[in-house]
């Protein structure tokens, strides 16, 4: 329990720095609100933040008509109600002792992706070029996964903020997986990432997430490794590299929507609709996403 309050002390995405990105992309005014001498930033009525909240402060978002998402400092796989959307956390230790952690398969992943000679690279700053050749990877796993394109722009902002940086894992002079990331005080945060499609057989993201890991072992952080659905083979993978899932509590409560609706994805249909949707209304669809990592 300390361990999980620990690593929301110093939350990123309750810094004005990245509500200010979230307006910015949405196009929708900033507002601030104070709760209980607590100042959280508003996005019209929902509060674009992801904290561990406590049951009180949730009550008093609810009673003020306010959205939001909140982690539970309990293993989602071991409650009773287990929530459709979980948090994944590795806590800052050292790299041999998050070794022992792997999972057998993330294990094997990374053994056979010795074969190939990856390089990884850090950027910290905007760059046009690198930008557009992530995006055109970032859409191939969109179209595969069926889902909305968020707009280039996004990412264009997103490389702009000061504790912002990119990682990127590259084979013959070739991005094949990355992973848009936030530092903050002692905290990594990863957001948009992954590998590219064409990739997967030089076992990229287990490369991928073995380097971020390993950077936040030596710079002993927190890693937050984000928001995934319960059950997929994405948070399964999270797991498998020693990551803990914990429950997360909306408001207002649409998991049972979510359950209904994301089975949509399989059909061809449903990606060719998403996608025109995110090509028309490209703010909005960024806006509808939030809260997001």
């Amino acid at each position: 329990m300390e361990h999980f309050k620990q690593a929301f002390k110093d939350n990123f995405y309750l810094s004005k720095q990245y509500s200010e990105f979230c307006s910015k992309v949405t196009g929708i005014e900033l507002k601030e609100k104070k709760l209980e001498n607590q100042k959280i930033y508003l996005l019209k009525k929902k509060n674009i933040s992801i904290n561990a909240y406590s049951k009180k402060f949730c009550k008093k978002m609810k009673k003020e008509g306010i959205n939001y998402m909140t982690v539970l400092p309990e293993v989602n796989n071991q409650t009773e109600r287990a929530s459709f959307i979980e948090y994944s956390l590795v806590y800052k230790k050292k790299y041999e002792d998050a070794v022992k952690n792997y999972k057998r398969s993330f294990k094997d992943g990374l053994k056979q992706g010795k074969t190939y000679l990856h390089k990884v690279r850090i950027i910290r700053n905007y760059n046009k070029n690198l930008i557009a050749e992530i995006y055109e990877i970032y859409k191939k796993q969109m179209k595969r996964l069926n889902s909305f394109i968020f707009p280039q722009e996004f990412f264009k902002e997103f490389m702009k903020l000061k504790s912002s940086f990119l990682f990127l894992v590259e084979y013959n002079k070739k991005i094949i997986a990355y992973s848009f990331c936030f530092e903050n005080q002692q905290n990594l945060y990863t957001s948009i990432g992954g590998g590219n499609p064409d990739s997967f057989k030089y076992k990229c993201v287990n490369k991928l997430y073995d380097e971020l890991i390993k950077y936040a072992c030596e710079k002993k952080l927190n890693l937050h490794l984000g928001l995934g659905q319960k059950g997929t083979g994405y948070n399964k993978f999270k797991e498998n590299a020693g990551a803990i899932n914990y429950k997360c509590e909306r408001h207002p409560n649409d998991e049972l929507m979510l359950k209904m609706t994301t089975p949509l994805l399989k059909f061809k249909l449903t990606g060719k609709i998403l996608q025109y949707l995110s090509r028309k209304f490209p703010k909005k669809v960024v806006y509808m996403q939030m809260p997001f990592t």
